[in-house]
């Protein structure tokens, strides 16, 4: 494993500390997209969630394909064909087993992609968390749909976007998933 990454939370998840240059690769990423349309944070998310891709990329590297280009439906290809696509969330710990992981609803390309990783960046960007993983079918059958304005009823947590959630205790150990992309 890179130097970048190491264990964390009783090896439960993966920590990712990104270097001078991902935050420059990160940054450039984010003025190239800009501010997108639907974007509920108003591009604030963008560089979480470019450093979350990279953080990716780099621990599946040997698994990645070399035309792996994003694409609305997924952010990396395997050289199995098998699709990646990235969700990262902005935390200011490390978050709980029983946090919810979740996916925007989208009107269109939504569960276009193989499986989902998912991730929490501390606030300060110093450090991200790989939480786990799971299939896209799986997370379709599994996660319920919460709409925004809803409100949780054991947390008081409001809403904002309309999504799919499941708790982060219900994904597969990050550390399995090169074997199941591999094929």
């Amino acid at each position: 494993m890179l130097e970048q990454f190491k264990p964390v939370a009783d090896g439960k998840y993966v920590e990712f500390r990104p270097s001078g240059e991902d935050f420059k690769r990160a940054a450039d990423m984010t003025e190239q997209m800009g501010i997108l349309a639907n974007s509920h944070t108003r591009g604030a998310g963008r560089m979480n969630g470019f450093l979350g891709e990279i953080a990716v990329e780099k621990y599946l590297a040997e698994l990645v394909a070399e035309d792996s280009v994003a694409t609305k439906s997924y952010d990396l290809k395997c050289k199995s064909g098998l699709t990646v696509e990235v969700k990262t969330k902005k935390a200011s710990s490390i978050p709980k087993p029983e946090y919810l992981a979740s996916v925007e609803s989208k009107k269109t390309h939504m569960f276009e992609n193989d499986v989902y990783v998912f991730l929490r960046s501390h606030n300060s960007l110093n450090k991200l968390w790989i939480l786990g993983w799971i299939k896209t079918d799986s997370f379709k059958r599994r996660s319920t749909f919460k709409p925004a304005g809803h409100v949780d009823e054991d947390s008081n947590f409001k809403y904002s976007v309309d999504g799919y959630h499941i708790e982060i205790k219900k994904l597969s150990p990050i550390t399995t998933l090169k074997e199941y992309l591999a094929g």
